[in-house]
């Protein structure tokens, strides 16, 4: 209530029934006073928008046309600068993601490198450790054949050490590969020679020097073979002379070969020796 509302109230209380018998000059007057009133009124209105216009940049009062450009320039250039600070964002972002799987990647890099080095620690050993089974296996050769081999406790007893070396052996991934009437595989063999045998297809393996060692699933020792050429025997004797003499080489050659290069991977297993 506003004081000249209040005052109109202590009038009209105070004046009480007169103020009802006044005459029509009188009720003038009131009215006179109410118009007054509601002029205040209005121009307190007026003074509200008058103020709110000019907190909040309003263009029908109190701020001129450059002003309001002004303003705008400024929001641009906020709008402009917050675009620049999300594209730095993304670009942090796109940076943190390729750090994190470049370290994933190298994590697992590490982690596949040190269980191939746990796979493969007996890598030397067994490379000297087939030359044993290669004497082993010329041993055998010159067992004599027939029933009394069978009963010769020491016989006998050099088949059951081989039986046990080759178990102990494929125990720990070691695995030998027969290579005699196979395709010559560069992954797994090493060509010494190439003859001409009759009956022989080109490539196929017609003998062996020494014979091919995997550990686990990789060639630790090549098979040094001779390669059949695939064309007939120019003298009907030249196969036997040329079996003959791969014969007495592979007889010769030593147990111990040093393997000179690192041979390709190879998962199958072509046999067992």
């Amino acid at each position: 209530m506003t004081e000249e509302e209040r005052k109109y109230r202590e009038e009209l209380e105070k004046n009480g029934e007169e103020t009802i018998e006044t005459n029509d000059d009188s009720f003038t007057g009131n009215n006179s006073i109410l118009q007054s009133l509601a002029d205040e009124l209005g121009e307190h209105e007026k003074s509200k928008k008058k103020k709110f216009f000019n907190k909040f940049g309003g263009k029908s009062e109190g701020k001129s046309l450059k002003e309001v450009k002004e303003l705008e320039e400024k929001v641009a250039k906020l709008e402009e600068q917050l675009k620049l600070k999300e594209e730095k964002i993304s670009e942090l972002e796109g940076s943190v993601k390729s750090l994190v799987a470049e370290n994933r990647n190298q994590k697992t890099r590490i982690e596949n490198e040190f269980r191939s080095k746990i796979k493969f620690a007996a890598e030397d050993f067994f490379k000297d450790f087939i030359t044993v089974k290669d004497d082993f296996d010329k041993a055998m050769e010159f067992v004599p054949k027939g029933e009394e081999a069978e009963k010769d406790p020491f016989i006998q007893g050099i088949k059951h050490l081989v039986s046990k070396f080759e178990n102990v052996c494929g125990k720990h991934g070691l695995q030998c590969i027969s290579s005699i009437g196979e395709k010559f595989d560069p992954a797994i063999h090493q060509a010494m020679s190439m003859i001409n045998v009759d009956g022989k297809e080109a490539n196929e393996i017609v003998a062996e020097y020494v014979k091919c060692y995997k550990l686990h699933d990789r060639v630790i020792r090549p098979a040094m073979v001779v390669v059949a050429s695939g064309l007939p025997a120019t003298k009907p004797a030249e196969t036997e002379e040329k079996a003959e003499e791969i014969e007495e080489k592979a007889d010769e050659t030593p147990a111990t070969v040093e393997e000179t290069a690192e041979q390709p991977e190879n998962t199958e297993e072509n046999g067992n020796c």
